[in-house]
């Protein structure tokens, strides 16, 4: 059931990202954000899906909409860039690698000693942190170049 929910959620992100209506994009956006909050209370993590559903669906939607509300909702005329689709092609196999190349965490499903839960956080931190700010100026990267875009069309 799982897989199912995950596999629906990637179909929603990717309509989301195709969409020239903007309603409809957001609407894919906030079914994709609620799925994975169900898909995380599924699992067990009930505060991270409440997260999830209350903070992500909720709140970046408003903004999202705030946003296109201020910008506008025309987008520009797409040019299919081959350099484009190899990079996207080499981020997305990248991000289905890496959870294979990670590390599995010691004395997985036994309890760890309290200063060893230190240790264990602290290993795994800099890989975590290093991936989600290169994810994060990446997703800063396109939103600025899209305004700029944007923006500049106006004129």
């Amino acid at each position: 059931m799982s897989i199912l929910i995950l596999f629906i959620a990637l179909v929603l992100a990717i309509m989301s990202l195709t969409q020239k209506n903007t309603v409809g994009a957001v609407m894919a956006f906030v079914m994709m954000m609620f799925l994975l909050g169900i898909y995380y209370i599924g699992m067990g993590e009930k505060l991270l899906g409440l997260f999830q559903i209350f903070v992500y669906t909720g709140g970046i939607v408003v903004l999202t909409l705030f946003g296109v509300t201020v910008i506008g909702n025309k987008f520009p005329d797409f040019k299919i860039r081959p350099w484009a689709v190899a990079v996207i092609t080499f981020v997305m196999i990248g991000l289905i690698i890496i959870p294979f190349l990670m590390p599995e965490i010691p004395s997985a499903g036994k309890p760890i000693p309290l200063k060893d839960q230190v240790k264990v956080f602290t290993d795994f931190y800099a890989e975590i942190a290093i991936f989600m700010g290169v994810v994060g100026a990446s997703i800063l990267y396109g939103s600025i170049r899209m305004l700029h875009t944007l923006k500049h069309e106006k004129e």
